[in-house]
């Protein structure tokens, strides 16, 4: 599916630039390579797509420089919205990759803002009998429940998995960019931004104008 561009006007503060992005990537890929986590080992590296995908593709080039063994391996969810807020319901639609039975999986996210994703895809490694899983989230957004999670050190607090990467950590606010969309717009952009109120109601108007027409 492609992605929209939003207007500048519809943008607010830059979260990541291009600079930083770079920067915290080189970070996650050497704490991965000198984790003693996949000390000889080959972990697999699962893209949450669409959104984890730019993350991802930068994280491999940059393990692949430190010539960090793994294999790549793709996961398709879907999480059902009602504006900027999930329901909930996360249903796993498809899955690109190696037999994951007995492996060490990295779980490559875009970002965790409510717990149904990860913990979605968690159970669906589970059921594939995975030997371990870590999670590798580019940002992780400080929203009130998540506080204590991230407060007991994201170590497998209550049902939710630990997170053992994370970029960079985020107020509870809505970003687009670096794979990030809103309604499949700004998911293109170079940096990870602010959308502001205004840029999610021109959105919305500009999604339904789509519908109109079809």
């Amino acid at each position: 599916m492609g992605s929209f561009s939003i207007p500048e006007e519809y943008l607010g503060e830059f979260v990541a630039s291009q600079e930083r992005i770079q920067s915290v990537v080189k970070r996650l890929a050497k704490e991965m390579f000198y984790s003693i986590d996949y000390y000889s080992k080959v972990p697999v590296l699962l893209c949450l797509r669409e959104g984890a995908a730019p993350f991802h593709r930068d994280l491999i080039d940059e393990l692949r420089k430190l010539s960090f063994d793994f294999e790549s391996a793709w996961l398709k969810t879907r999480h059902y919205y009602r504006g900027t807020e999930g329901s909930g319901e996360v249903k796993v639609i498809s899955y690109e990759g190696p037999e994951l039975t007995d492996r060490l999986v990295i779980i490559v996210e875009d970002i965790i803002d409510s717990s149904a994703t990860i913990v979605r895809v968690c159970n669906y490694l589970d059921e594939e009998r995975v030997a371990r899983r870590n999670i590798c989230t580019f940002l992780f957004k400080e929203r009130p429940e998540n506080i204590e999670w991230r407060d007991t050190g994201l170590n497998g607090y209550r049902h939710l998995p630990e997170v053992r990467h994370v970029g960079l950590f985020i107020e509870p606010l809505f970003v687009v960019g670096y794979g990030l969309d809103y309604r499949e717009f700004g998911r293109s952009g170079k940096e990870i931004r602010v959308l502001t109120p205004a840029g999610q109601a021109w959105v919305d108007q500009q999604v339904a104008q789509q519908n109109q027409k079809r």
